[in-house]
């Protein structure tokens, strides 16, 4: 079958987005928080777990920096993947695959297992992202898309409120081994809300938009995908791998500072948590910002404050400065929730999206390797400063790129697309 797409819309006050929220919270919402509680536990006890063993921060950094190669290399596959199978199988396969791989975590030390470990995670990390971004960009029109997407953002904040602390508190309590043994259970467990959804529902469906059909036909090459559509890929790609370079830099950077002046484990948790808790306070901001006044009204602040953010960071010395540093971070990082999402969908094709958002996350998920191990390459060779604001300047790189080569996504056309019959 062919896909059916409709025309972005634009209204100048946004249209209610109840009934859409209803819908997403068992296949998307309610999975997706216990994936990034269980995630975001590791924040502050797999950097800290690793250095308990003796590695450098290199050392740390290539274990971190797994996670992204394997989300990397795993972006085409699943994209192809995409098309043959349902969303909702790909999700529950990375689902447990994410549960089994972080649960191994503390039962080695060798840093060959661990980086293994780390590298399947990340495919399975791709899996869970790319199967719900894909399931939204179907099934959720352009008018409240960024208020969807927002609200997808935000309750990855919320759990990096609620993670990092408790993971904290078990590591510094119990232990390592079973901060990891719990951070996978909590994983696991989204496996009950998304196997509930898929008893009620034969196929998704949203009030306020036309689903779009998978097509039976096979998958578009991706050199054609990207041949077709490679200046967006590009520029887009480029921006965000600078934005995702950022944001995963900053949890190696954050704790690692908060440990060479002195603070604990569970130190660094609360801190992360009072990070998280600013972010927490925008993320509605986010959505309605977009969907008001377009991307960039978002997208230009948010990662400015970030960049600006990690410069107090390179310059703490003290606990309170690490306090200011986490919290404008944390309201850039808010104001930022589901951007990158909602832009993605926006430039996404009618006739292969699957395929196009996993050349983008091909590009962007770069920056999950090169923020990390950039933070420990400079580390050691320069110190922890310079690795912080290395980062914030990369931060000013992707809204530069955004500004000044993406621009606005919000009402861009659709290739292909055809007269939208539906109102919110």
């Amino acid at each position: 079958m062919t896909r059916v797409a409709p025309v972005s819309d634009s209204t100048a006050s946004p249209p209610a987005i109840g009934p859409v929220l209803q819908r997403l919270t068992l296949p998307v919402f309610a999975p997706v928080f216990l994936i990034q509680i269980g995630s975001a536990m590791l924040i502050p006890v797999l950097p800290l777990a690793l250095r308990a063993n003796a590695l450098s921060y290199t050392g740390v950094t290539l274990v971190l920096a797994a996670n992204g190669l394997g989300s990397l290399v795993s972006q085409i596959p699943v994209g192809r993947l995409l098309t043959r199978r349902s969303e909702n199988e790909i999700m529950m396969a990375s689902m447990v695959i994410l549960a089994v791989t972080i649960g191994s975590l503390g039962l080695t030390a060798f840093v060959l297992a661990l980086m293994g470990l780390r590298f399947i995670s990340g495919i399975g990390a791709t899996g869970w992202l790319l199967s719900r971004q894909t399931y939204m960009t179907r099934t959720v029109r352009t008018s409240v898309r960024g208020r969807a997407m927002a609200l997808f953002g935000g309750l990855n904040r919320l759990a990096y409120l609620i993670g990092p602390l408790l993971g904290g508190l078990v590591a510094d309590q119990v232990g390592f081994r079973e901060a990891f043994l719990l951070s996978a259970g909590i994983t696991g467990v989204g496996l009950i809300p998304l196997a509930i959804a898929r008893r009620r529902e034969s196929a998704p469906t949203v009030d306020t938009y036309q689903v779009v059909q998978r097509r039976s036909e096979p998958p578009n090459n991706p050199l054609e995908v990207f041949r077709s559509h490679r200046h967006v890929l590009v520029t887009a790609g480029s921006a965000q791998s600078c934005i995702t370079a950022v944001r995963y830099g900053r949890f190696v950077i954050l704790p690692l500072i908060a440990e060479l002046i002195g603070l604990g484990v569970a130190e660094v948790g609360l801190l992360i948590t009072i990070g998280s808790a600013a972010d927490m306070i925008l993320f509605p901001a986010s959505g309605y910002l977009m969907d008001r006044y377009g991307r960039l009204a978002a997208i230009v602040p948010s990662f400015t404050l970030l960049g600006t953010g990690l410069l107090v960071l390179a310059a703490a010395q003290s606990y309170p400065m690490m306090v200011t540093a986490a919290s404008i971070i944390g309201v850039g990082n808010g104001l930022g929730a589901g951007t990158m999402l909602t832009l993605s969908s926006d430039l996404a094709p009618q006739d292969s999206p699957g395929e196009f958002l996993a050349a983008l996350g091909t590009i962007r998920e770069l920056g999950r390797i090169v923020g990390p191990l950039g933070v420990g390459l400079f580390a050691d060779q320069l110190g922890l400063g310079s690795a912080a604001v290395a980062l914030s300047l990369v931060s000013f790189l992707g809204v530069a790129i955004m500004v000044l080569f993406v621009g606005e996504t919000k009402n861009r056309p659709l290739q292909g697309a055809v007269e939208d019959r539906f109102r919110p």
